[in-house]
Formats: C-alpha cells, structure tokens, sequence
C-alpha cells in the first residue's frame, strides 16, 4: 500500500486527509466519477468541513493540483541541490522520478495521465508547472555550462527527459515487461549522449 503523498503541507490533518483521498479517488474513479459522499466517505471527514476548508469539489482540485506541485517542486530542488555538473543533476533528476513513481503512483498518474484541463479549465498546461520547468531548467543550465550542447533548449529537453516520461507511462499503464528501475541506467545513458556537449566524455568521469 503507497503511503500518503501529502504530509508536510501547510493546513490541518483534516485537510491533508481530504488532499490524499482526493488524489487517491480523483486517479482511480476520475474526477467526474468522485463524488463528495466519495470523498467524505474516503477521507472520513465531514461534508461541511470538506466546504469549509475548499468550498466545493472544484476548489478541493484546484487546491490539489497547486499543493501537489508546490510540493513535487520543492522535492525535486532538494534532489538537485547537491548536484556539481549538469550530468549529475540530470542523473538525479531521472534517478528520482522513476523512485518516486514507484514511491508514489498516484501522484504520477495524476501529473502524468489525468486530463487537467477538462476539470480545470482556467489552469495552465501541467507542463508550464514549476515540477516541469525545473526538468526544462536544468537541461539550459546545461547549455550554458557547456556541458549539453548548443541546442533548442525545448527539442534537448525533450529528448532528455522525454523518453524517461514515456517509460512511467508505461509503467504507470502496467505494460512493461520489467521493472522500471530495470530500465534506469540505460534510460540515462541514453538521454544524457542525446544532449551532452561531448559524446566521447564516460559520464563515470563526470560528478
């Protein structure tokens, strides 16, 4: 059984119970499918504090969403800070994602599967969000370190970290013939020699 994603938010127990069953409802059921008995009967709080505290359904969402990358955000800049070199940086970064997916599926189904846009139709693209834009971050920190060639910053993104996505998808999906982090050295691998400046450089030279 996955742990509960939100622990360290801002706000009461209550609050985050209702954010866990509603991350947790809103991937199994869909967010038309959930209901608020759904809800309160998951979360074991009050019809009237679900309102008090998010006003309705679409308000529990949209606090949802912005918590949960808020919270994703500031994981993901405490797996980096550490990091000397681009290439670490993006090893940790990979490394990361595919232990967080299976730390945390829901929440990867949520960013990655969930059409956000048809419940909330006033959010930006998911890949406007903090989480991605830091993916997108690194890889230009890259290019001006001289470290991930002179490229369009959006096509190395992609092919940096595209492929990685793709492959939690999969798993996400169930249809992987092996485990992920099965996958892991040779997703890397093969994501850094798209992008790096020199392709002859062994990354176990590099920090």
């Amino acid at each position: 059984m996955q742990a509960d994603f939100f622990q360290h938010v801002g706000g009461s127990k209550l609050q985050v119970k209702i954010l866990n069953s509603a991350l947790v409802l809103f991937v199994e059921k869909g967010y038309f499918n959930t209901s608020v008995p759904d809800l309160v009967a998951h979360s074991g709080a009050s019809i009237g504090s679900l309102y008090k505290h998010f006003g309705d359904k679409q308000g529990l969402a949209e606090a949802l969403m912005q918590r949960l990358t808020e919270e994703v955000y500031q994981r993901e800049t405490k797996v980096i800070a550490p990091c000397v070199s681009s290439y670490s940086r993006y090893k940790a970064l990979v490394s990361w994602l595919i232990q967080f997916t299976l730390d945390y599926p829901a929440v990867m189904s949520f960013m990655l599967l969930a059409r956000h846009q048809t419940f909330l139709p006033e959010s930006a693209s998911l890949c406007s969000s903090k989480p991605f834009m830091l993916l997108r971050d690194v890889i230009a920190q890259g290019i001006r370190e001289g470290e991930v060639r002179q490229m369009d910053l959006l096509i190395a993104a992609s092919l940096a970290f595209g492929s990685v996505l793709r492959m939690i998808q999969l798993h996400l999906d169930g249809v992987l013939p092996k485990s992920i982090i099965d996958y892991q050295a040779e997703l890397i691998d093969a994501g850094w020699q798209a992008i790096c400046a020199d392709p002859t450089a062994k990354p176990t030279n590099l920090k």
